[in-house]
């Protein structure tokens, strides 16, 4: 079955960009994977992995717009695309922030994507 014009649902290329921001999280400088989606940079805040299939889908994201940041792209070193400038509450990635907490992060739930639970090296 063909999508139509008025149909919800689009098709959309992504990009995963894997260890592409840094943040700081619990006193200590981390790195995160993010998804390229539609215009939109999402920093993928936990990964659902289904070992048995060999998949992972993103679970919760947090917009890379919500949230002041930089771009670190310009610089050829970095080891990072981009960097968050304030400091993120462990509970974003351990699932147990509350919803208050995911609320002034904008945080939602992550789009309906399936990737290898380990990306193929090329």
């Amino acid at each position: 079955m063909k999508p139509s014009e008025d149909s919800p649902f689009k098709l959309s290329s992504f990009q995963l960009h894997e260890k592409a921001v840094q943040a700081p999280v619990g006193g200590r400088l981390a790195a995160f994977d993010a998804i390229e989606l539609g215009g939109e940079i999402l920093v993928v805040l936990t990964w659902l992995a289904h070992s048995d299939q060999g998949l992972r889908k993103p679970e919760f994201v947090l917009p890379l717009a919500a949230i002041k940041h930089q771009g670190l792209s310009a610089d050829p070193v970095a080891p990072c695309k981009w960097a968050i400038n304030v400091p993120l509450s462990p509970s974003l990635f351990d699932g147990t922030a509350s919803r208050q907490v995911r609320r002034q992060f904008s945080v939602r739930r992550g789009p309906e994507l399936t990737l290898p639970l380990r990306p193929v090296r090329h």
